[in-house]
């Protein structure tokens, strides 16, 4: 993308942030309409913007500014939001569902709760229960980072996941493999 274009999409996004009071998700908004924003669609750059803040933040587990009322204080027509989001989540990948993510959730206070347990007492757990065989801290820790990080691209999605840790996913076409891949 041009850099005149990368400096405006900047700008629209933070005009947003600005306007609308809501920092969280600013970084990851930029990336997205960086990546995605197509000036011949005909929307306009500011309502495209609110479209990718509004994605991003969904995403993220923050508040979504109220569609009227983001499109009042920035004073652009909110069908033009609309029409932007709904290309925006059109390009980039979905969310795992709300199942999986339960499941990772669960997944992460399990280990969570083991590795306390192996850094309290050692080898032995609370109430006498024994840690796995060969199962370390070390190891709980670098699992515990794995979930975390596949938690992390279920709730963004793999595009999204791959913006925030300053991949070209979203350029490329193509989405990480994991190891659920070849699960």
């Amino acid at each position: 993308m041009p850099q005149d274009t990368t400096a405006r999409t900047d700008a629209a996004v933070s005009t947003v942030v600005y306007r609308l009071r809501l920092p969280q998700g600013e970084s990851l908004a930029r990336r997205l309409l960086a990546a995605e924003y197509d000036p011949d669609e005909g929307r306009g750059l500011l309502p495209s913007a609110v479209a990718a803040f509004r994605i991003v933040r969904r995403r993220l587990g923050y508040d979504v500014p109220p569609l009227c009322d983001a499109a009042e204080t920035l004073d652009i027509d909110p069908r033009d939001v609309v029409a932007a989001e709904r290309t925006l989540a059109a390009s980039i990948s979905p969310p795992a569902d709300e199942d999986e993510q339960q499941r990772l959730d669960d997944a992460i206070q399990s280990v969570r709760n083991r590795l306390q347990t192996a850094e309290d007492d050692g080898n032995q757990g609370h109430h006498g229960r024994m840690m796995c065989p060969g199962e370390s801290a070390a190891e709980l820790r670098a699992h515990l980072d794995r979930l975390e990080a596949d938690r992390s691209m279920a709730r963004l999605g793999f595009t999204l996941y791959d913006l925030a840790h300053g991949n070209s996913v979203a350029q490329t076409g193509r989405r990480p493999q994991s190891g659920a891949d070849h699960a």
